[in-house]
């Protein structure tokens, strides 16, 4: 019982371990990255459970259960080999998983490009052992690595959801060193396998795609569900839940001392807008602002519409220099809008801090209200 709850344990740490995209080209078109999809969404297509650690040990297990049988009823040196592989396949599975979990430590994501290397590898060895156990083993060993070839390769859709590509792949190395065999062996029977081929490939394409278009819709649907609840539906600004999340991901991700400079700023004379000249007029207003903001800022920034005309603006990683340069630049494009709004300016109080990682978002929120103001 004991050891059950640890592989539970193990297998959430294992699926809960950041990853990335691929880094290779041929892997990237494997995973679909050439899709129009938001990058969270890619990122989440990419993992499935296939980088579910206790999963894939599992079926290796059974696959080397099977090989081991056969090495010790008929030793031979393709099986000893074959039984090596598996393995070393499974050790260097455990030895990326520890990896990527030292890096996840450090508050970095590790690319997927280690893990589809070895499941390729397994989907090839698992080929290796049908076809030689079709051409060489006795019949109930025959079956029992047919049938463990089967199963597993069968699985594959399921392991590799939102990855129709790789899927497909690794039902091809499985399936085809079994039907390439059928010509070197007497039984006429098997003949069927190759007959089956074809169409046991286009269904596998075909239940693939379909768990892969399932799968982009629901985390399509997530994901702009995500947008809506954290982000200001008239500016498209964050809001307050998002920029909570925005930071805490910000404090997990980096490893190192992280400086931050945080800017509290409150319109002046918006009220005025909305009563002379109308709640469009003050509509438009917030928007410009916040455009004005993006254009201003750094792509690594954090804008936020705290609520009404207050905004805040979080600066990770900003020299004081670049700070300083920013702010000033800040207040020269709004004091820009007074020809279009008149009367309009805004206060703004800055913060720096020398390490984001030892605050939280409402700490960081007290300290630029806290701060001194500047007034245009």
């Amino acid at each position: 019982m004991k050891l059950f709850l640890r592989l539970v344990t193990l297998g959430r740490r294992a699926y809960s371990v950041e990853h990335a995209l691929p880094r290779y080209r041929f892997l990237r078109w494997l995973s679909g990255c050439d899709r129009t999809l938001p990058e969270e969404v890619m990122v989440r297509l990419s993992g499935g459970a296939i980088m579910h650690l206790p999963l894939l040990l599992a079926g290796m297990t059974c696959t080397l259960i099977a090989g081991v049988a056969m090495l010790i009823d008929a030793p031979s040196p393709f099986m000893l080999a074959w039984v090596t592989l598996i393995l070393a396949l499974m050790v260097g599975r455990v030895l990326e998983y520890r990896w990527r979990l030292k890096r996840a430590q450090r508050g970095q994501s590790t690319p997927v490009d280690g893990v589809l290397i070895l499941a390729l590898l397994w989907a090839l060895s698992l080929g290796g052992l049908g076809a030689y156990a079709l051409v060489a083993a006795p019949p109930a060993l025959k079956l029992v690595a047919i049938g463990t070839l089967l199963v597993v390769s069968s699985s594959y859709p399921a392991l590799c959801i939102g990855r129709p590509r790789l899927s497909v792949l690794l039902v091809l190395l499985a399936d085809v060193p079994l039907k390439l065999a059928v010509p070197f062996q007497a039984e006429s029977a098997y003949w069927i396998f190759v007959a089956q081929g074809p169409i046991y490939w286009l269904a596998t394409l075909w239940f693939s795609c379909y768990l892969n278009g399932f799968a982009e819709r629901a985390l399509l649907g997530e994901s702009r569900s995500r947008f809506q609840a954290e982000h200001d539906h008239l500016t498209g600004l964050h809001n307050r839940p998002g920029f909570y999340r925005r930071v805490d991901e910000l404090r997990r991700s980096v490893a190192g001392v992280l400086p931050a400079t945080l800017y509290y700023i409150d319109l002046d004379g918006f009220k005025q807008i909305n009563d002379h000249q109308g709640h469009e007029a003050g509509d438009a207003l917030l928007v410009d602002v916040a455009r004005l903001f993006q254009q201003v800022l750094r792509q690594q920034d954090i804008v936020v519409r705290w609520g009404g005309d207050e905004f805040l603006l979080l600066l990770p990683g900003a020299s004081e220099f670049l700070a300083a340069d920013i702010a000033e630049r800040l207040l020269t494009s709004v004091k820009a809008l007074g020809m279009t709004y008149p009367g309009v300016g805004m206060s703004m109080g800055i913060a720096r801090e020398a390490d984001l990682r030892q605050l939280d978002a409402e700490r960081l929120v007290k300290i630029g209200r806290a701060s001194c103001r500047e007034r245009v």
